[in-house]
């Protein structure tokens, strides 16, 4: 009759309810029974847990999960996520600091750009035209090779500041001191 009751009280001590397993580790028996959902821990009967065994059970996940699985765990997720964070704090910080800029920033100044060199060099026939007539082709040749470097030499100069403005007027390409 001994063997019996004790191993009755082992029975009682190995067995705990969802709510009991909750008040051991702490968390709710919604919290538990997810954890069962995502077969972390295992019922031996309805709403019935080995004690030791989820207890274990949980440990292991609170701890990052068993290495040998192959999947990523909770801990890989945390270091992946704190990585991510580092990233974009690094990237907004060289953007604050002018190392950076933003792409749309970018594209935008850059095809505000190339519009205002387009609309320059479609220009210069009609500008130097007048003053050409009648010269001699070296000359003419001379004085467009001239005009053409100079409204290239504007898309060749960095200035810092015109992303300052984020690019968004239009009137951000400058030549010899000349907005366009």
């Amino acid at each position: 009759m001994a063997k019996a009751k004790q191993k009755e009280i082992k029975k009682q001590v190995d067995e705990v309810s969802t709510a009991e397993l909750a008040a051991i580790i702490g968390k709710t028996p919604q919290w538990v029974r997810q954890l069962t959902r995502d077969r972390i821990l295992f019922q031996i009967g309805r709403g019935k847990y080995i004690l030791s065994d989820s207890v274990q059970a949980y440990i292991l996940h609170v701890s990052g999960g068993a290495k040998d699985d192959g999947k990523p765990t909770y801990t890989d997720y945390k270091t992946e996520h704190e990585r991510i964070k580092s990233e974009k704090a690094a990237l907004e910080l060289a953007e604050i600091q002018g190392n950076m800029h933003s792409s749309d920033d970018v594209k935008i100044l850059m095809g505000n750009m190339i519009i205002t060199a387009k609309t320059k060099l479609l220009a210069i026939p009609s500008r130097v035209s007048p003053q050409l007539d009648g010269e001699p082709s070296s000359k003419v040749e001379q004085v467009l090779n001239h005009e053409i470097a100079s409204v290239l030499k504007g898309l060749t100069e960095y200035n810092p500041a015109l992303f300052d403005r984020k690019a968004g007027d239009g009137d951000d390409f400058e030549e010899d001191g000349d907005a366009v």
